[in-house]
């Protein structure tokens, strides 16, 4: 008799649909092979045939042959081997409970894989002993910073805190704010950029992924100057809409790019960082709804910056 793999429900995995369930468990696993496997009652749950709407329930188990068992079901996460140049970077935990944790992300770290680093902000995740972890599920940011931002980074610990969080930001109900130092002063020193941004699917290393055009998606960013110095000022910007470096392309658009931001116009600095900072969210927080406020003060670098352009 051919030994089967066990995976028994959780709370995280109450009421999901057993086919989309695995789907996420198999993802390397045609879902016509899926089906079958259920209609052949190779893949079974409690120990009998099941169909593929069946509602899952924490206690139930899922039997399985071991050749479709990806690695992520074998076991709690281990501590990860780290290499490369950003491995010395780490987030800083400003606040963690069972469902929602906010770090701060250093500048030069990258938040998940595909910026040729080895260590990311994901791998730290794996890293550590807290949050929700099943086969299918793991702590995991629900937006994103580029690698040269720094600042506040927010991540779901639980499967009901990571959909909540991820409804919060899709639904705008979250105020992301930020500090940048840009090329110039901005005139007038208040006032908001409304420039529609295009995504360019063809955009290499160092040219801009976004640019303003007409047929791009609404986009607005208010801004104020908060120092000035000779050729360069600190401005504080409040997000209306979440567009891929909507930040970036509008300051760049209005002749004050980010300092060090090549992308989109600035002079080359040394280093991969450039002077933006998350450094306000208010969020309803994931389960009981309160209002959250999360503030990140910006780096010593920012002040010295504006002084030394």
């Amino acid at each position: 008799m051919a030994i089967m793999h066990e995976v028994e429900m959780t709370a995280a995995e109450d009421g999901q649909r057993l086919d989309r369930y695995l789907r996420k468990l198999l993802p390397d696993t045609p879902l016509g092979a899926i089906f079958k496997m259920l209609r052949r009652g190779i893949i079974r749950v409690d120990g009998k045939k099941a169909q593929q709407s069946l509602r899952l329930a924490a206690g139930m188990r899922v039997t399985l042959p071991p050749s479709a068992v990806p690695r992520a079901v074998a076991g709690p996460p281990k501590k990860v081997a780290v290499h490369g140049s950003s491995s010395h970077l780490h987030p800083t935990i400003v606040h963690r409970d069972d469902d929602l944790l906010v770090v701060v992300k250093p500048a030069g770290l990258a938040v998940q894989p595909g910026s040729g680093q080895d260590f990311h902000v994901l791998t730290w995740l794996d890293a550590q002993v807290f949050g929700t972890r099943t086969a299918t599920y793991r702590p995991a940011p629900v937006h994103r910073l580029d690698r040269g931002t720094s600042g506040l980074l927010v991540i779901g610990l639980s499967p009901a805190g990571s959909r909540s969080l991820a409804d919060s930001f899709r639904e705008n109900q979250v105020q992301k704010s930020y500090m940048a130092v840009v090329e110039g002063v901005p005139k007038p020193p208040q006032g908001t950029i409304e420039a529609p941004l295009l995504l360019r699917e063809t955009a290499r290393a160092h040219q801009p992924k976004v640019r303003v055009d007409d047929r791009g998606k609404p986009a607005r960013t208010d801004y104020e100057v908060v120092e000035a110095g000779r050729k360069r000022a600190l401005l504080h910007l409040r997000l209306h809409t979440g567009r891929t470096h909507q930040i970036r392309a509008h300051l760049g658009h209005i002749g004050s790019p980010i300092v060090g931001d090549r992308r989109y116009g600035a002079a080359a600095e040394q280093g991969d960082a450039f002077y933006l900072h998350a450094c306000e969210l208010k969020l309803p927080h994931p389960t009981n709804g309160k209002r959250l406020t999360f503030q990140s003060e910006i780096p010593e670098r920012f002040r010295k910056a504006v002084q030394l352009g």
